[in-house]
């Protein structure tokens, strides 16, 4: 049904140049979609430098979500059916350094692709990704209807983007619009390189023989592979579009979420050499507010979209060494991806 639905339509993937972005683009590249691609270029994951971007894209967009006239220019007369919005200020520790910035890109920049996308009246579904960090309590088990919240710049900044996106869809979304909102967990995966990111460092230390600095080695966080979770926001499209309905989603593999900071390190590790051990030391100066466990509840995905996980813990490690050490990230990724397709259609 994806392969089907997805087969040449045109996409728009705000974002297309970061982890989550990238990797979509070749996901629906390999489902025969027209994927076109919007980013300021101030994030551009590894794995993005590896797509062979001339086959990939119809298109790249060089601007900023925050400027509304180059989205009007670029965007309003297009012919998209459905826009996929990642692009975000996606950094806990930058959002602390800068919070102008953080709070209008994922408020305002939000608004302006909502707004934008219900004046293009070929765009039939938005689906939007904001984050397993919007909930007032990180500990509870946090189902779509949980209260909304946030103790620090970055979940606030996400929180109050899904109070717009909500007041948006009560007030200005035409009917014919639908709107569907990702809330997805720590999503790992080869070739992210974002800074202030736990597989960023961790494959740094590795690849350099460094110590390995971790803020909080024994949080417990609701992981997830990238392939696993870019697949329920393409079911999700699925569901909002031929359903025409507005939805939200949360996504977490249950399977998965009992994992501490420092096991997720230690199974990487392992795969990628069980003789080299790496020293780790604490950041005894974090001063950043996060949460020991952080949990969501992801059983309406698994009842209404059929959603689960396909990659356990230690086969997610151990294909995120698999894209580190191959020679041949692309064709590797490509056929990666093509089997994930072919086996969970």
């Amino acid at each position: 049904m994806i392969e089907d639905f997805y087969k040449n339509k045109k996409i728009l993937i705000t974002g297309h140049t970061g982890f989550k972005g990238s990797w979509l683009s070749l996901m629906l590249y390999n489902l025969n979609a027209k994927v076109s691609g919007l980013s300021d270029t101030s994030i551009n994951s590894g794995f993005y430098s590896e797509l062979k971007k001339e086959n990939i894209f119809q298109e790249e967009l060089i601007g900023n979500i925050n400027d509304y006239d180059f989205l009007k220019k670029n965007i309003l007369n297009k012919d998209f059916d459905i826009i996929f919005h990642f692009a975000a200020q996606g950094i806990v520790s930058k959002a602390k350094e800068d919070v102008n910035e953080t709070l209008m890109t994922n408020i305002f920049g939000t608004y302006n692709i909502c707004k934008i996308s219900n004046l293009n009246q070929n765009i039939k579904t938005l689906i939007i990704a904001t984050t397993d960090k919007v909930y007032a309590d990180h500990n509870d088990k946090n189902t779509e209807e949980y209260k909304l919240g946030g103790s620090e710049f970055y979940s606030a900044s996400k929180a109050s983007s899904e109070h717009i996106i909500n007041a948006f869809n009560n007030t200005e979304k035409r009917p014919d619009l639908n709107i569907g909102v990702v809330r997805s967990g720590n999503v790992l995966g080869g070739g992210d390189y974002g800074k202030d990111r736990i597989l960023t460092d961790i494959i740094t230390a590795l690849k350099t023989n460094s110590d390995l600095h971790v803020r909080n080695p024994l949080s417990v966080r609701p992981w997830q592979y990238i392939l696993d979770s870019l697949n329920g926001y393409l079911k999700t499209g699925l569901y909002c579009s031929r359903n025409q309905k507005d939805e939200i989603f949360n996504l977490n593999v249950e399977i998965i979420n009992k994992f501490t900071v420092e096991e997720i390190i230690n199974l990487i590790v392992d795969f990628w050499n069980p003789e080299n051990k790496l020293n780790i030391k604490i950041d005894s100066n974090n001063k950043f507010l996060e949460s020991d466990i952080l949990t969501i509840n992801s059983e309406k995905a698994k009842k209404v979209l059929n959603w689960e996980s396909k990659f356990n813990v230690q086969e997610m490690c151990k294909e995120i060494v698999n894209y580190e050490k191959s020679n041949q990230k692309f064709k590797w990724a490509n056929e990666h991806v093509l089997k994930f397709l072919q086996n969970n259609q």
